[in-house]
Parts: structure tokens; C-alpha cells; sequence
């Protein structure tokens, strides 16, 4: 198995570190003054794993059936770890050329742990094992699912392990193909889209204007 990481611009690494401690501090202050329910994380002894970009992908895409590859590069996310383990994510939003690079969010929840279980099982899959992969995040925001995805380099069977918590229509650390992953989506996808007033009036315009081209 040889997985490789992407190469973020030259500050992300900074920047998702400073966030990150950021909040740390915030928490411990949290922490001193009382406040109930507030984890506590520690602003040092903590490192940074091997980043990954991330990747949106919308309802659209999905029930259009379109190559995963296409979908939006929109950060950089990184596990923060300490000798106990991941801690948090740290994620950096990708910079243009007017605006640079910025911290988007520090995540401490469920997914967090999901992700570095899933990192840490990769050698478990025959697929992965035999395969030459660079690592990546891909996000379905609209419906709750998050996915390691594993893209090939050599080739373009790329394999897609969905974390925990999963939506009910997916199955956590399962790996899925790229036609299997659609499969399962399109179908939530396109009673979310039909559910949405104004994604739905969108559809209903574009179904008109092809008709209207087509007579």
C-alpha cells in the first residue's frame, strides 16, 4: 500500500496550528472560570498529521452524475494529535489571489475519532493494500456525510470510505467504488433537492428552457 498527501500552500500548516491553539487556550480559560461541559484540549505537546485536501460535493453533481473529480477543492484539514491521539481537526480554506489562505474550523467532534479509525485500518482493506492512493476529504454537506477518499494515482478506481456518523442510506467504514457511492446517493439527493423550494423552482427553470430549446 503507498498512500501519498497533497502539498497545502506554505502557511496552512501555521495556520491550522495557531487555530487550533486558539481555541485550546479559549477552553482552558473556559475551563478555570467554571464552565460545565467544556472539553479541554491542550495548546501544546500536539502535532499535525499529513494534510488532506478537502472537497465539496453538491446535490446537483450527484444527481447529474458527475465525476467525483470534479467537485470543489475548498481546504486543507488536518488531524491534531496528541500522544493519546486525535484531539480535534483543524481545517484551512484555500486562498486566492485576494484573499490568502485562512483557518475555516477546529472540529472536535464525532468525526474526528471516525477519520483516525479510518486511517488506521486502511492496511485491513485488500483494495487499499494493492493499490497507490493520495489521500483526500470529501464533504456532502447537504446530506450529512463525510468520506475519506482515497484517489488513485495510477489509475482512477478510487475508493471511498464513509465515516461515522453516517446518514441511514450509508454504511459507516464500508468502502464504496465510485458508481457505488452514486448509486446510494442519488436517490436522497434528488428527494432533498425536490424538498428544497427554491433548488426545486431552479430545476423546474432549467427542465423548462430545455424544452423550450428542443421545440
Amino acid at each position: 500500500m503507498v498512500v501519498e498527501f497533497a502539498s497545502p500552500p506554505g502557511n496552512a500548516q501555521e495556520i491550522a496550528l495557531t487555530g487550533f491553539q486558539s481555541l485550546a487556550r479559549f477552553t482552558q480559560a473556559s475551563h478555570r472560570e467554571g464552565e460545565a461541559g467544556i472539553q479541554v484540549l491542550p495548546e501544546t505537546d500536539v502535532t499535525l498529521s499529513a494534510p488532506r485536501p478537502v472537497h465539496h460535493l453538491g446535490l446537483q453533481q450527484i444527481v447529474a452524475r458527475e465525476p467525483i473529480r470534479n467537485s470543489a477543492a475548498t481546504g486543507w484539514q488536518y488531524l491534531v494529535l496528541t500522544k493519546d491521539g486525535a484531539v480535534a481537526s483543524s481545517e484551512v480554506s484555500i486562498g486566492t489571489d485576494e484573499r490568502p489562505p485562512m483557518l475555516e474550523l477546529v472540529n472536535m467532534g464525532p468525526f474526528v475519532q471516525s477519520t483516525a479509525s479510518a486511517l488506521q485500518r486502511l492496511e485491513d482493506f485488500p483494495d487499499v493494500r494493492s493499490g497507490r492512493y493520495e489521500l483526500h476529504m470529501l464533504k456532502i454537506p447537504a446530506l450529512w456525510a463525510f468520506v475519506l477518499w482515497l484517489r488513485q494515482l495510477d489509475g482512477s478506481a478510487d475508493l471511498f470510505i464513509v465515516l461515522s456518523p453516517a446518514p441511514e442510506f450509508l454504511e459507516a467504514g464500508r468502502i464504496y467504488r465510485e458508481d457505488e457511492l452514486l448509486d446510494v446517493l442519488e436517490d436522497p439527493a434528488r428527494r432533498r433537492l425536490e424538498s428544497t423550494p427554491h433548488q426545486a423552482a431552479e430545476r423546474r427553470s432549467s427542465r423548462q428552457v430545455r424544452s423550450s430549446n428542443l421545440s
